[in-house]
């Protein structure tokens, strides 16, 4: 057997073991969606609404901070065409940074405010926004540059704490202030380490909402 013989037979059996190794992933794929489709076929016997509980599984797996980013441009889009009422503006502001949508409807709102011999500034993530009043009464909107921080400026941001890795098991009142402390670090619920008792996961989850609560109203 001629030593090319040979090294394409090695290739051959290692390119076999891939191809298998990904069939047998695969498969186990398939039976794992198999099961997933048993798990739904019997919530649903049992009168819950699988769609809703598709929908609860996607929230669980994202952070906290994406989730209430994602309800907040929903409604904003369903105010902005007429289906729902209007945001609050100081909910507008917090989205300006992230959609153009909230950042015309924050212009529009305040462009009634702006005085003749004054100005109005809009500082939210982004570039900040200078409206101003001409002398023919229109409003001029321009893209204010924020000034440079010298060398000492310090621009480094604070990560929040993470929660411990290994946490012992809890009553419902330590679950409800370690749900908090995972809000406040936004961290998505299934990524949260912490091993509480059934009895206690409620409490866990009303600590996290009690948490983005605060946050959107301003209180931490």
């Amino acid at each position: 057997m001629s030593e090319s013989h040979r090294r394409n037979g090695v290739a051959g059996e290692e390119l076999r073991g891939y191809i298998e190794r990904i069939e047998s992933i695969r498969a186990e794929k398939k039976e794992l969606s198999e099961d997933e489709k048993l798990v739904m076929a019997e919530a649903r016997a049992a009168g819950f609404d699988t769609r809703t509980i598709g929908y609860v599984v996607k929230v669980r797996s994202k952070k906290p901070s994406e989730v209430e980013e994602a309800k907040a441009l929903a409604d904003l889009y369903l105010s902005a065409l007429g289906m729902q009422k209007e945001l609050p503006l100081f909910r507008t502001v917090d989205l300006m940074d992230v959609d153009v949508t909230a950042k015309e409807q924050v212009v529009e709102a305040l462009k009634k405010f702006v005085p003749s011999a004054g100005a109005i500034v809009i500082e939210a993530g982004g570039k900040p926004l200078r409206l101003t009043r001409g002398e023919d009464g229109e409003v001029l909107v321009a893209e204010v540059e924020k000034p440079k921080r010298d060398g000492g400026g310090n621009t480094s941001k604070t990560k929040p704490a993470k929660p411990p890795a290994d946490v012992p098991d809890c009553d419902p009142d330590a679950a409800e202030e370690l749900g908090r402390d995972a809000a406040r670090a936004d961290v998505p619920i299934i990524r949260n380490p912490v091993p509480v008792r059934r009895s206690a996961a409620a409490a866990l989850g009303s600590g996290m909402a009690q948490a983005i609560g605060q946050r959107r109203h301003g209180a931490w």
